[in-house]
């Protein structure tokens, strides 16, 4: 009789998802990768502290989040600022408490309401058509459901005002991302969401 071959297992590289023989894949943080992918992988490992999910993901932590979010405060302060000049004739105007008492009532309880719809709708419409605020898609990061689904509208809104809720407790909301293991905030435990590295959902 002759011998039979031994059936060598065949492993999909969690990156490229090419097959591959076992001896030709290594394991890094519980993923299976390629030679070919051994390097960026390694590097985007590093680079967000070893944060990996089971599917490949790589989250965003705590820093890289933070400048999205100046990112997106600094393009909303813009709009505000504009806004500002079409209704007290200065730009800037919220930032000038003495331009801003000696107006009506009524104009400033418009320019308030204005700044917080143009902010919400901005972060809505964002999340729920591209999966990113500007200032995440400046950074390379994209926001899913904890199954890798996109967001519907009713967890683009939920996730908006629980951010509030994040940064109204101290900003603990925000700070506890930097110590979870999957880089949640508190809005991201509330709302199932995870904010991760867009290359890595490919």
């Amino acid at each position: 009789m002759s011998e039979q071959t031994p059936v060598q297992t065949v492993l999909a590289c969690s990156q490229c998802r090419r097959p591959f023989p076992q001896s030709d894949v290594v394991q890094i943080a519980g993923n299976w990768v390629c030679a070919g992918c051994k390097p960026g992988y390694l590097s985007r490992v590093m680079a967000s502290g070893g944060a990996t999910s089971a599917q490949g993901w790589h989250y965003g932590g705590f820093w890289i989040r933070f400048g999205a979010r100046m990112i997106d405060g600094f393009l909303l302060g813009i709009v505000q600022a504009s806004l500002a000049l079409a209704l007290f004739g200065t730009f800037g105007a919220q930032f000038m408490p003495n331009v801003i008492r000696s107006e009506p009532q009524g104009l400033r309880v418009s320019f308030q309401i204005l700044s917080y719809g143009i902010g919400f709708l901005y972060e809505v419409l964002f999340l729920h058509y591209r999966g990113a605020t500007l200032g995440k898609m400046a950074v390379g990061l994209q926001v899913v459901r904890s199954n890798g689904e996109s967001l519907g509208w009713g967890v683009c809104v939920a996730r908006y005002f629980m951010s509030f809720v994040s940064a109204l407790i101290l900003l603990i909301g925000y700070i506890m991302a930097g110590f979870d293991s999957e880089k949640r905030a508190l809005h991201d435990r509330v709302c199932d969401t995870r904010v991760v590295y867009k290359q890595s959902l490919a």
